[in-house]
This record gives C-alpha cells, structure tokens and sequence, in this order.
C-alpha cells in the first residue's frame, strides 16, 4: 500500500508541473526550452545510469541508439509522407507520439516504485521520493511537448492525465507481476535515447526559431540542472 501511495503522490506531482506550463503557455518557446532541458536531463543523469545498474553498458547503449533513431526515423516520414496542407496534422500526430512515450516512461517510474518495495522497504521509499520529485518536471515535458507540436490545449490536458495516472497504473502492476531487470534496463535506456531526440532535436531547435535565444539558454540550462539535482539528492 506505501508503493501505492507513493503512485498517487506522482500524480500530483506531475499534474502541478503540468499545470505550470499550461499557465506559462503564453512564452510557448520558454516552455519548450525547459520540457527539453528536463528531457535531456531525465536521460543524462537519471535513466542512462539507472539501466547501466541494472544491465551491461553494451546493451543499455544499443537500446538508447535504437530509441533515438525510433523517434528520428517516425518524425523523418511523418514530415516525408504528409503532403504541404497535410504538415500541421503530421506535426500534431508526432507530438502525440511523443507524449505516448512519455506517459509509457511515468508508467516505468510506476514498475520501478512498485518493484522497489517488493525488493526492500527502504529502497522503495528511496525511489518513490525520487520518481515524485523528477515527475514535477514530466508534466512540464508532456505539456511542452504536445504543444510545441501544434497540439490543441485540449490534447495537452488530455495527455498530462495519462501521464499523471501511468505511475499508479505501473506500481499496481508491479506488485502483481514480476518484472525482470533486464527487459527494465533496456526499456529505460530505449526511453532515455527517445528522451535525447525530442529534447535535442525535436524541441530546441523548434524553441530556438520561436524566441530570444539568452532567455532560452537560460531556461535550459536552470532546467538541466534541476534535474541534476533531483537525481543527485536522490541518489545519496
């Protein structure tokens, strides 16, 4: 029931980072600025080292390379096969996409808190206290994502509950099946090059051409390194 509960606290969690960007929509480029410093950040300092914990470094990296060259390839033909009156929908639909992803990756958080508390109590509480503070900035993510991709207001409230819910959906199926490490390890490391992508690629580049660049390095930068810190206080 703590693992539960520890759920249910993220999805508070990723609701107020959520509704935090909704409310600064306003500055859409800034937005986008701190989803992919978060995104960077998440990948960097916290799923790249968690699945070189759980799995060999070989294998992690494969399945990073493959989950940047998944989300590369999609966007490639989803730009490729629309055609000119057809590219604000294309665009929609990857952003979909991408926010499908990141509600997959809360759904992990929720199999890492759950599979945590089976393993040892105070391992659980270590994990939940880390999944509920990187969460915050999940929902900024998710938010910035959808409607850095042209999404409708409508779509980027829609997809921050399905992030919200998948760490509590995660956490009860942790507890009822066993996940092995491994497939976890590759999952995580699959999410984490996606996560390099839709920052790196996907996002700053589109923030860039929307804004003033110093505002935007800044909000990066502040973003990066939040995340660094939450990892970091965390992992103590």
């Amino acid at each position: 029931m703590v693992a539960i509960a520890f759920a249910i606290v993220t999805f508070f969690s990723t609701a107020a980072g959520g509704l935090f960007a909704l409310h600064q929509r306003r500055h859409l480029y800034l937005v986008m600025g701190a989803a992919a410093g978060l995104l960077l950040g998440a990948a960097l300092f916290d799923l790249l080292p968690e699945a070189v914990e759980l799995s060999s470094p070989v294998g992690v990296s494969l399945a990073c390379g493959a989950g940047f060259a998944v989300f590369y390839a999609v966007e490639h033909f989803v730009h490729l096969g629309a055609a000119e009156h057809q590219k604000e929908d294309a665009v929609r639909a990857f952003g979909s996409m991408a926010a499908l992803g990141l509600t997959v990756h809360s759904f992990l958080d929720g199999l890492a808190i759950g599979s945590a508390f089976l393993a040892d109590a105070r391992l659980g509480v270590i994990v939940g206290v880390a999944v509920v503070g990187h969460d915050f900035g999940d929902g900024v993510s998710t938010v910035g994502v959808v409607l850095g991709s042209k999404g409708a207001l409508r779509a980027s409230i829609g997809w921050l509950l399905a992030d919200a819910i998948a760490p509590v959906v995660g956490a009860v199926v942790a507890l009822e099946l066993h996940v092995p490490r491994s497939m976890l390890a590759y999952l995580l490391a699959f999410f984490a090059g996606s996560f390099l992508f839709l920052g790196g690629a996907h996002l700053l580049p589109e923030a860039a051409r929307s804004g003033h660049r110093g505002k935007l390095a800044a909000v990066v930068v502040a973003a990066l390194g939040f995340a660094g810190v939450v990892t970091w206080v965390a992992r103590r």
